[in-house]
């Protein structure tokens, strides 16, 4: 990997944009797992370290359609790790909204919103909301669950705060963010994202709405 440079970003972003659009439709062929992790680690090297990005960027739905299990990274030109798809009966979901969808913190920043993960699957489906903030600087999106709300065909078993949500919706803007759950994005496009989490793990998304 010692030889990749920018000039490979638009190969390495299409195979990527590939993969998740194959993943979100079922079509097939499918770019395979160790390809597609490939691409995403040279990806991640050459990383615009800074940007400007702000909330509004993220705003939307996002499918999950890759993910890795071990922290995935390349010692000694050996690739350490795997990942897999995401099964299509499994909907897994980020949704940003931009705003603050508290009454705490700032109200008029570019960089502050909320973060939804959905998991359906058959009839149940669980949602995890909280704040979340944009250090535009790193390309970092530090996040919360504070609520959560489960669903069972349709009908509404629990909805409210989780953990001490309520203090934690609070005191989050006044958090720094090496105290709390993030994503570090490497590939931010208009079609996909991709990431490395806190953990290590490494995620790539499709957009399925604005």
């Amino acid at each position: 990997m010692s030889g990749v440079t920018e000039k490979q970003l638009p190969t390495l972003d299409q195979e990527c944009i590939q993969a998740a659009h194959a993943a979100l439709m079922g079509s097939a062929p499918k770019i395979p797992t160790q390809s597609l992790l490939e691409s995403l680690l040279q990806r991640e090297k050459i990383a615009q370290p800074k940007s400007d990005h702000t909330f509004e960027q993220f705003a939307g739905t996002w499918r999950l359609c890759f993910v890795t299990g071990k922290k995935p990274h390349q010692h000694q030109n050996q690739r350490v790790g795997n990942g897999f798809y995401i099964p299509r009966w499994v909907k897994m979901t980020i949704v940003y909204s931009p705003g603050n969808p508290t009454n705490y913190g700032p109200q008029t920043s570019d960089t502050v919103g909320q973060i939804a993960n959905q998991v359906k699957w058959a009839g149940l489906s669980l949602s995890l909301t909280g704040p979340a903030r944009c250090w535009a600087k790193k390309n970092i999106m530090a996040f919360d669950f504070t609520r959560m709300e489960f669903k069972a065909f349709g009908r509404t078993i629990y909805q409210g705060f989780i953990r001490g949500g309520q203090e934690s919706e609070q005191t989050f803007w006044d958090g720094h963010v090496r105290t709390q759950a993030f994503f570090v994005y490497f590939l931010i496009h208009e079609k996909v994202l991709a990431a490395r989490g806190r953990g290590g793990g490494i995620a790539l998304w499709a957009k399925t709405k604005p």
